[in-house]
């Protein structure tokens, strides 16, 4: 029965987040597995250092816009597959350190001018939003146990070991742990004192 319990966390979030982003806008979703053309690279003066990846996270600005929010190396990150991501990375620095997801949900985007997606890799899910020719992410599961946090904490750990690794500095509303760190969120899902889902999160001001 709790094998059950846990599958049923793991996949019914999926399930109504792809059937909000159908009915919540109109238009057709598509499911597609190519993916997202690589942006246009573009040269910096000869005696600029290379930008950091901080610095190259977020939306290009435009003429008029304010500086976009971008995350820092304070923020929650996940390590995946000896990979860096991090909130509000550009998706296509993900596929080509990654190569081709398993799939990819497209759906109008409600918030945003452009496509939601969301690309699936073996035990995590990267969900994206649209800002000019790309996509960012803004919140990222995990699947199963095969990938923890960077603190090492696993889908099936206790809550004891999530506190002892995060303290109780946290937000619990409905079983749901939310830690914050600048403009990033880590969330934990527990159910009987046992993790059942693992989500990171990025504050979009939109």
């Amino acid at each position: 029965m709790k094998k059950i319990k846990q599958y049923l966390y793991i996949i019914l979030p999926v399930i109504l987040i792809q059937v909000l982003l159908i009915t919540a806008c109109s238009g057709p979703s598509s499911e597609s597995n190519t993916p997202t053309p690589s942006p246009t690279e573009t040269q910096t003066p000869g005696d600029t250092p290379t930008p950091t990846p901080d610095e190259t996270a977020g939306p290009a600005q435009t003429p008029g816009d304010t500086d976009p929010p971008v995350t820092t190396l304070e923020d929650f990150a996940l390590i995946y597959k000896e990979f860096r991501i991090e909130m509000n990375q550009n998706i296509n620095e993900i596929i080509n350190a990654l190569g081709e997801p398993l799939g990819i949900f497209e759906a109008p985007s409600c918030a945003f001018d452009g496509i939601d997606r969301i690309f699936s890799y073996p035990g995590l899910q990267i969900h994206t939003y649209p800002a000019g020719d790309s996509d960012f992410i803004h919140t990222m599961s995990l699947r199963d146990d095969s990938t923890g946090t960077i603190e090492g904490i696993y889908l099936g750990d206790s809550l004891l070991l999530m506190l002892r690794a995060y303290g109780d500095d946290y937000e619990l509303e409905f079983g749901m742990y939310t830690f914050t760190r600048g403009l990033t969120t880590l969330s934990f899902l527990v159910e009987d004192e046992v993790i059942e889902s693992i989500t990171y999160g990025f504050l979009i001001d939109n």
